[in-house]
């Protein structure tokens, strides 16, 4: 049975409050659960609050919805992830890419272990889903499906995915300064038969190519058993909050806007990298990873 939560959005713009909804509108590949964003009136309804510190009136919003739902669980979003007394937090450029996984996270820590009542969608209550044996660390948003690191010693490798034959031979420049095994294929269809033959640690993901386009791709991605665990992170040249919302939608995992510099390359490789594997840099110097390219 599907379980439905309510989300409070406190002091969200409008804009923001809209491209949530457009993100919250499809659930998370392989999750039973949904999503449903309040605000106004409606709002007292809510299990989750998102709360927008950099709005004067999100805290306030959230306190007095905590005085009616004492409950209620806050999800922090700051400049830099680090505000609110939450364990529940975003920085607020990843928001689009982070708040499925953050919220699945909340449902299944907060709400379904501590026996917290949701809104099924149909039928009567069933008991709570038990609580994993051993939760993540705070930020560590890792996909349900993602294997552990465990042992694995091979080296790391990745998958870049773009039509030009210049910006592949950066790419795979790029990845092999920082330690990492590159391969990179023009299309959608190489990369398919890529990752038949084998499995990458990482994907570069370019948006706009002929036939099947990035979105697409990166969302046959994270709905395989196999390969839903891999990082995603998309190269594209629009930058826009709808871009992002689309390629939350589609399950990426960050962002890399065209023309791609080292210093942000290396970057955005390592903080995907990290939180992947749970920030054990012995684990990812083992399989040959240097940081920063040193």
């Amino acid at each position: 049975m599907n379980r439905r939560y309510m989300v409070a959005l406190c002091g969200l713009s409008p804009k923001d409050a809209r491209l949530v909804e457009i993100v919250l509108s499809r659930p998370m590949a392989g999750s039973s659960r949904r999503f449903v964003p309040l605000s106004g009136a409606d709002a007292a309804r809510a299990d989750i609050s998102v709360i927008d510190l950099s709005s004067p009136h999100g805290e306030g919003f959230h306190q007095r919805l905590r005085e009616a739902n004492p409950g209620i669980v806050p999800v922090y979003v700051s400049e830099h992830g680090t505000g609110g007394s939450s364990r529940y937090r975003i920085p607020a450029r990843a928001l689009l890419l982070q708040l499925q996984r953050v919220l699945e996270l909340v449902a299944s820590e907060a709400l379904e272990s501590s026996k917290v009542h949701a809104h099924p969608t149909s039928g009567s209550a069933t008991p709570p889903i038990p609580a994993p044996a051993a939760a993540p660390t705070p930020g560590a948003l890792d996909d349900p499906g993602r294997p552990a690191a465990g042992g694995d010693r091979r080296p790391l490798a990745a998958l870049a995915v773009d039509d030009s034959e210049t910006v592949r031979t950066q790419l795979v420049a790029a990845l092999e300064r920082v330690g990492i095994q590159a391969h990179a294929v023009a299309d959608a269809e190489g990369a398919i038969n890529a990752m038949r033959v084998q499995s990458f640690d990482l994907i570069l993901l370019d948006v706009v190519m002929p036939g099947i386009d990035g979105y697409e791709l990166c969302r046959r991605i994270k709905q395989d058993a196999y390969s839903r665990g891999t990082p995603v992170i998309m190269l594209t040249s629009r930058s826009s909050p709808f871009d992002r919302a689309r390629g939350a939608l589609a399950g990426c995992d960050s962002y890399l806007t065209k023309p791609v510099t080292w210093t942000a390359f290396s970057a955005e490789v390592d903080k995907v990298l990290a939180r992947h594997f749970r920030n054990d840099r012995n684990l990812m110097t083992a399989r040959g990873y240097r940081a920063g390219g040193a």
